[in-house]
């Protein structure tokens, strides 16, 4: 068992929320708590990076449905990227892989961000 990794990076117009690791009854409360907090702080555009998701069990796949729910609700969206293994054979089995926006890879989700107008350069993003 591979514990629970989740790194956040904002940019100027989506939140990407990296997870690796295990994703489970025990370790889905930091993710949930991290698409919480990102929604109470205004985001909602978010990109959930499981490239590097090991395992990820029913809770995990719940906790992705609410977060996807929870973003569409607050005028936003949940993208997943890099899906793969056992997470894209568990979409696919319970036929779950046609409710998410699903991208190859995280500069294919990142194309989807909303675009902005600035008035200066795009800063780079910051890790939290």
């Amino acid at each position: 068992m591979t514990k629970l990794s989740i790194q956040v990076t904002h940019y100027r117009t989506c939140v990407v929320v990296s997870v690796a690791g295990d994703l489970d009854k025990v370790s889905a409360p930091l993710l949930d708590q991290a698409f919480t907090d990102l929604l109470a702080d205004g985001h909602v555009h978010i990109i959930a990076d499981v490239s590097e998701l090991e395992f990820c069990d029913s809770t995990g796949v719940w906790l992705l449905l609410a977060g996807l729910r929870r973003t569409y609700e607050a005028g936003g969206w949940l993208r997943l990227a890099g899906v793969r293994g056992f997470l894209q054979r568990l979409l696919e089995l319970t036929r779950l892989s046609d409710a998410f926006p699903i991208d190859a890879t995280l500069d294919d989700s990142l194309r989807h961000a909303p675009v902005r107008r600035s008035a200066g350069p795009t800063p780079p993003p910051t890790v939290a």
